[in-house]
């Protein structure tokens, strides 16, 4: 651009530059006295001082602007280097430089010209560490995600300590350590995976879509033995390594400490596992309720060897849970009640009740069952215990109904059901249920954790990015930068002249 219209496309940007107000400070009286004198009459020696003096103290956007304008009108304001970089940052140069052509650091002191050569090229990689040190500062947030990108911005950097945005601080955080992300953190983000899995480690899970991690886990947890095979799709090869030995350890019912300690993978070992004799309750604490429910399920079928086997093991043991131990002696009672040894189920009882009242009524039942002549002693069988209920349910109906249709072709089969039937139904007609001895006292002890499997929950991953990859608009955001940085050495003109310095003030 030459001639007229060049001397009006200045005019026009110095008449911008002196009207526009700038709030970041007051610029030099002398600066916009020479602006001003300029745009009154011809330029004076003085104006590239006083436009470079003018920019020092305006933004980024100001400083490209003034530099395209320079440059497309030919003024003769730039240095050798500066006509060359400038060309080169505005799309009219040459887009590659020879690396002793390229700014030093000292010149490029804040790194943006590097940085936008490294985009330009998908050189990211190549950026020296200092280069780095310098940008991360102020680089565009999807530009730090490019570095991250490349691997050359790692947790070590620690680029979130840089930031002044706290959001963009949480959010480097959460991709580069997400172990230091807490749950506040992570809903100020809106990291919903992150949450997904606190919630889920919490006990908080609600449901999700069919199929994925969570709920694969969920229904694992609660003992569905057929999503085994799933996990193995969806776990990382550590956790599916794990979960083999879960479902391994179920042949024998032998599993390792660590599995073990995981209440939340409780549900699935019972599942899996179906003990062969006696459990040994006193090899974990797991194994222990494992032998009280194994005593139980064996009352139910009315293997009452088994269960008396059982029971043995489990009375054997020194110490354990005291709900534990009273629930296995009120078992050891019922099973000699049965036998009609009402002196050994008198003795378990009477050491049960101190400590778990709801025995009382049990002792209450064997003491009248002395002082009743033999032939007038009722069956000693709880019913509800006979169709493999706990004591009272309120499903027995059903369960009835469809023992029946299962054993239709059994007669005596048919008639205990039929026997422990009407037993119930006459209890329930007189609201009388004081002749059942009352198995288990309490049917929490025997109840299997509700806790998540948090041993198969794979580590919490770096947040996914969330900005655009390569964004022209950060791109062009560092290339404004480099030019307002570059401004010194663009500009063939002191900051403030001394003659002029001399004659004002």
């Amino acid at each position: 651009m030459f001639g007229a219209k060049a001397v009006e496309r200045v005019e026009r940007l110095l008449a911008d530059l002196v009207n526009t107000p700038f709030g970041g400070g007051e610029e030099p009286d002398w600066v916009l006295g020479t602006l001003r004198q300029c745009l009154d009459g011809d330029p004076v020696a003085q104006l590239p001082s006083a436009v470079r003096a003018l920019l020092d103290h305006r933004a980024a956007d100001d400083t490209v602007t003034t530099m395209t304008v320079i440059h497309e009108c030919g003024l003769p304001w730039l240095t050798p280097h500066g006509q060359t970089w400038l060309e080169h940052l505005l799309g009219s140069g040459p887009a590659v430089l020879p690396r002793e052509g390229r700014p030093s650091t000292s010149e490029d002191a804040s790194g943006a010209f590097a940085l936008q050569y490294a985009l330009r090229h998908d050189e990211l990689t190549a950026l020296p560490r200092p280069v780095c040190d310098r940008i991360l500062s102020w680089a565009p947030l999807g530009t730090v995600d490019d570095l991250i990108d490349a691997g050359v911005v790692t947790r070590d950097d620690e680029p979130w300590e840089l930031r002044s945005d706290q959001w963009q601080r949480n959010y480097l955080r959460a991709r580069l350590a997400p172990e230091l992300v807490d749950r506040d953190t992570a809903e100020a983000i809106g990291w919903h995976q992150f949450l997904q899995r606190e919630r889920f480690l919490d006990g908080e899970y609600v449901g999700g879509g069919e199929g994925e991690l969570y709920d694969l886990l969920q229904r694992a947890a609660e003992g569905d033995t057929s999503v085994v095979k799933e996990l193995e799709y969806v776990l990382p090869r550590t956790l599916v390594l794990r979960l083999r030995h879960v479902k391994d350890g179920a042949l024998t019912g032998n599993w390792d400490p660590d599995v073990l300690a995981d209440r939340g993978l409780w549900r699935l070992m019972s599942a899996l596992w179906e003990p062969k004799a006696a459990v040994q309750p006193q090899r974990s604490a797991f194994h222990a309720l494992a032998a009280l429910r194994h005593a139980y399920d064996c009352i139910c079928a009315g293997d009452l060897k088994r269960a008396r086997a059982q029971v043995n093991r489990f009375l054997d043991r020194e110490d354990g849970d005291p709900l534990q131990n009273a629930e296995a002696m009120n078992m050891s009672a019922y099973l000699a009640f049965l036998d009609e040894d009402l002196n050994t189920a008198l003795i378990a009882l009477t050491r049960v009740a101190g400590f778990q009242p709801a025995a009382e009524a049990n002792l209450d039942l064997v003491k009248r069952r002395q002082a009743t002549p033999r032939n007038d002693r009722p069956h000693p069988s709880n019913p509800y215990l006979e169709l493999g209920l706990p004591n009272r349910s309120a499903v027995w109906k059903q369960r009835y109904r469809d023992l029946r249709r299962e054993f239709v072709d059994d007669r005596e089969e048919a008639a205990r059901l039929n026997r422990a039937m009407r037993r119930i139904q006459q209890a329930e007609q007189h609201e009388d249920w004081s002749d059942f001895f009352a198995l288990p006292l309490d049917e929490s002890v025997f109840r299997l954790p509700d806790d998540p499997p948090g041993t198969l929950v794979p580590p919490v991953e770096p947040m996914p990015r969330q900005t655009a990859s390569h964004d022209s608009d950060d791109a062009d955001t560092v290339r404004r930068r480099a030019v307002a940085d570059l401004l010194p050495t663009l500009l063939n003109a002191p900051r403030r002249p001394d003659h002029q310095h001399r004659t004002t003030q």
